[in-house]
C-alpha cells in the first residue's frame, strides 16, 4: 500500500466524520508521515492487554481486527479504525484490552507525541483544536462508565452539558479496584485536590461521632471546585463494602480541562449545579 492510498484511508476514519476536507487531509498526511506500516497475519496481536501503552496508537487501514478483554465479549473492528487512542493520555499505564488481526490486515503504528508535534507544523491552532476534540469524542464514546452522567452534582445540567463536563474524565482519571480492608482515604489525611468517581460497588464513609454512610455507584466522593481547598483534610475514612471500582482524578487538572472546554455561561451553570446538589455527595 503506497502513501497516497494510506492517506486517503486515514482521512475516511469514522472518528473524523463531519470534519472539513482540509482537516481530514492534513491529519491524513501527518499520520502517514509519522507512522510505520505493518502487515499482520490472522490472529496476530497488535495490542496486548496488560502491556505498557508507551504513547502508541494504531490505524487499521485494511482488513479487520477483534478486541478482547476480561470484562465482556469480543468486539469486531472493521477498517479503517483508530485504535489505542487512550495511550496519548496514559502512556505509562497498561493496555486494557487485546486487539488481534481477524484475517490478514494492514495497520499504521505511530506515537501520539510525534503526531501532535507534527500537526503543529501542518495545521492552524483552530484546526488542531477541532482534531483533538474529535479524538476526545471517540475516547468518550468508548468509555464504559457513562453512568457518571447520572451523578447528583450534575442533576441541574442539560444532557448536552452533562456530557461536556464528563468527557475529560476518561483521559484524566486512574482506575482503582478496591476490596476488603483497602482504604481510599483516612480521616485527617490531606485531600490534595483528589476526587473519586465511584463507578461500581459501594463505599462506606466512617466519620467520628456520626453514623456510617454507605455511598453507592454511580457517585462522586470528594468535591473541591476551588483550588484553594486542596490542603483540606479528610473528615472521614472511606473503605469499600465488599468490592468496588473508582476512578481517581485531580480537581486541579479537571478544572483546568473545563476552563478550556466550557463557555463562561456553562461554567456558571456547572458550579451552580454542584452547589444546588451538594448534599447528595460526601465533600471532604
Amino acid at each position: 500500500m503506497n502513501a497516497t492510498t494510506a492517506q486517503e484511508k486515514v482521512s475516511r476514519l469514522p472518528v473524523f466524520e463531519g470534519l472539513s476536507d482540509e482537516i481530514r487531509s492534513q491529519v491524513g498526511n501527518a499520520l502517514v508521515d509519522v507512522s510505520d506500516m505493518y502487515r499482520y497475519s490472522d490472529n496476530e496481536t497488535l495490542i496486548h492487554e496488560g502491556y505498557l501503552a508507551f504513547d502508541t496508537g494504531f490505524v487499521l487501514l485494511e482488513g479487520g481486527a477483534e478486541v478482547d478483554n476480561e470484562r465482556g465479549p469480543s468486539t469486531p473492528v472493521p477498517s479503517p479504525a483508530l485504535l489505542g487512542e487512550m495511550s496519548q493520555f496514559t502512556a505509562g499505564d497498561r493496555r486494557s484490552a487485546t486487539i488481534h488481526a481477524k484475517g490478514a490486515c494492514v495497520a499504521l503504528q505511530f506515537s501520539w507525541g510525534d503526531l501532535y508535534a507534527h500537526v503543529k507544523d501542518l495545521m492552524s491552532a483552530e484546526n488542531i483544536r477541532v482534531f483533538q476534540d474529535a479524538v476526545e469524542k471517540q475516547v468518550w464514546n468508548r468509555f464504559e462508565h457513562k453512568e457518571i452522567l447520572n451523578i447528583g452534582m450534575l442533576a441541574d445540567l442539560t444532557p448536552e452539558l452533562k456530557e461536556k463536563v464528563c468527557r475529560p474524565f476518561p483521559s484524566i482519571s486512574e482506575r482503582h479496584h478496591v476490596a476488603g480492608v483497602d482504604i481510599l482515604f483516612n480521616a485527617g489525611g490531606r485531600c490534595q485536590s483528589i476526587g473519586y468517581l465511584l463507578v461500581a460497588g459501594q463505599i462506606n464513609i466512617f466519620r467520628q461521632h456520626h453514623n456510617e454512610t454507605i455511598v453507592a455507584a454511580p457517585n462522586i466522593i470528594g468535591i473541591f471546585p476551588r483550588k484553594g481547598e486542596k490542603g483540606t483534610e479528610w473528615s472521614a475514612t472511606a473503605m469499600p463494602v465488599g468490592e468496588a471500582e473508582v476512578l481517581q482524578f485531580s480537581w486541579d487538572e479537571y478544572s483546568d480541562a473545563l476552563v478550556d472546554r466550557l463557555t463562561r455561561e456553562e461554567q456558571v451553570a456547572f458550579i451552580g449545579s454542584i452547589k444546588a446538589n451538594q448534599k447528595k455527595h460526601f465533600w471532604h
